[in-house]
């Protein structure tokens, strides 16, 4: 058959496979040896999936089966073999999950080099990502810690009443460990061993004092166990669900009749585009993207081998640590900050009792509405973060006490002022990047390209919750997505490419 006359010459297999040549993915996709069947070949399989991420399917292991047997371009990349959907599923598993971030930088490396991308600048976005969890079974640390501190107080009663009334000394203190409890049940039961006491369960028989002693202290210990579970997989999140204990319950921007802040099991999804391209995507389980940035950025440079001159990113990324980083790793400062487009406004300049409408003395002092200096220092905040040392001073001035507008300035007995001498050098210098023309031009290319992305992601391909579940199983589904994704720009790159000639 020949080929050509059956495929539309614009077709996505045509820049499918021009845009995979060239890239020598075996020392990734290794074949397993195991007796009986000798498999399939596991570049093939990639192939295929690939162009079906590339088509939009969404990871649909059933389809690709199907389509395998029907589909002309897919029987042509199979090479007429037809994969059962199981055998896609033990592929992802047992070769591609282990190397999907490092495929993923290959193939997004090697786009880069055929379709000149400018690699300098990175715009970075981060959106929430539905998990396959059920959105009742989230488990909240704040609710588990509560429930402990009542228990320990029953707890330590029994404890009492214990040693009162068979003269045992069992310590007890505000906080008890699971294996500590069930020490005491263990020896509440080897004395009704030792003594021939009867156990007894079921209706109409009853326990004897010892075996519901025996019964009461077990349960103590049962129950801290499950706390103890519940915090271990909390670690340092707030939340995480039954179903899927890698999800965060997170608040959504769901706005389905003004339903907003919806609280769900999700996954904050960080992407860094350039040029159009997703050049390092990564899951992350904490709801803000503050502190996702810094292992973002490494995460990239251990993919790539370098850091981007230009991180553009919005408010949620300005920080004293970022900055910070930002300015180890030798990248501009093109992340916003809180009041960076804020404090622009007429409306927020209107209000003259926050401290950032407030002049400054030729000494750099702040100065009050009422002309009050704030001069006198009172003393320092340090927070420490990695390697980095924050140091905030705090001032107040001499009239707040007899300050006839104290009350519509400050709740509190007197007025402070936190300022960090680093911090707003920082901003200001993101206040000269962001403000050149190059800066403008730059903070409206990240709305056009990482939102866009997302826009394309969850708008065009309907891919709003994940699938799988698993942190690591959740990130292979993502990054395969995106590699379909940038597939797509390609084949877009070679119609214009094209259509110029």
């Amino acid at each position: 058959m020949e080929i050509e006359k059956v495929i539309d010459p614009k077709d996505e297999v045509y820049s499918f496979a021009e845009a995979m040549k060239g890239i020598d993915l075996s020392q990734y996709l290794k074949k397993r040896k195991h007796r009986g069947n000798p498999g399939y070949c596991p570049t093939m399989m990639f192939n295929v999936m690939m162009f079906a991420e590339m088509e939009g399917k969404n990871s649909d292991l059933r389809e690709l089966e199907k389509l395998c047997k029907t589909d002309l371009r897919y029987m042509l990349l199979s090479r007429e073999q037809t994969p059962s959907h199981m055998a896609f599923q033990r592929f992802e598993q047992n070769v591609l999950k282990k190397a999907m971030r490092e495929i993923f930088a290959e193939i997004a490396e090697h786009l880069c080099d055929q379709m000149g991308v400018n690699r300098e600048i990175q715009y970075i976005d981060g959106t929430k990502l539905e998990a396959n969890a059920y959105k009742n079974s989230f488990v909240y640390k704040t609710r588990v810690l509560h429930a402990r501190e009542r228990l320990n107080e029953r707890v330590t009663e029994a404890i009492i009443q214990l040693n009162q009334k068979y003269g045992y000394a069992y310590p007890y203190h505000w906080n008890y460990a699971s294996q500590e409890i069930g020490y005491i049940a263990q020896y509440l039961m080897e004395v009704m061993v030792r003594e021939g006491i009867p156990i007894q369960y079921g209706r109409g028989k009853r326990k004897t004092e010892w075996q519901q002693e025996y019964d009461e202290f077990l349960g103590y210990a049962m129950k801290l166990r499950e706390y103890e579970e519940n915090l271990f997989l909390c670690g340092i999140r707030n939340s995480y669900s039954k179903t899927d204990p890698d999800a965060t319950m997170m608040n959504t921007k769901y706005d389905y009749y003004n339903q907003t802040g919806v609280s769900k099991p999700c996954y904050n999804l960080q992407i860094g585009v350039s040029d159009g391209l997703v050049m390092n995507a990564g899951l992350y389980q904490t709801p803000g993207d503050t502190k996702t940035f810094i292992p973002f950025m490494e995460q990239f440079y251990q993919l790539h081998g370098y850091y981007p001159k230009w991180p553009i990113a919005d408010a949620g990324y300005g920080s004293y640590w970022n900055y910070f980083y930002c300015l180890e790793k030798g990248m501009n400062l093109g992340m916003k900050y809180n009041y960076y487009a804020k404090k622009e406004e007429p409306k927020f300049k209107k209000k003259i009792y926050n401290m950032i409408n407030w002049k400054e003395n030729e000494k750099g002092e702040k100065i009050c509405p009422q002309g009050q200096v704030f001069n006198q220092y009172l003393y320092d905040k340090r927070e420490e973060e990695g390697k980095y040392l924050k140091l905030t001073q705090v001032y107040g001035c001499k009239g707040c006490g007899t300050c006839p507008v104290r009350k519509a300035c400050t709740q509190g007995k007197r007025r402070t002022i936190s300022r960090n001498p680093i911090l707003e050098e920082f901003q200001q210098k993101v206040d000269e990047n962001l403000r050149s023309a190059e800066g403008q031009e730059m903070k409206k290319q990240r709305s056009i390209q990482a939102e866009g992305t997302f826009g394309v992601m969850k708008q065009d391909r309907l891919y709003t919750r994940i699938k799988r579940r698993g942190k690591d199983n959740a990130e292979m589904e993502v990054l395969k997505m995106l590699i379909g994704f940038n597939l797509r720009k390609y084949h877009l790159y070679r119609l214009r490419k094209q259509c110029q000639a």
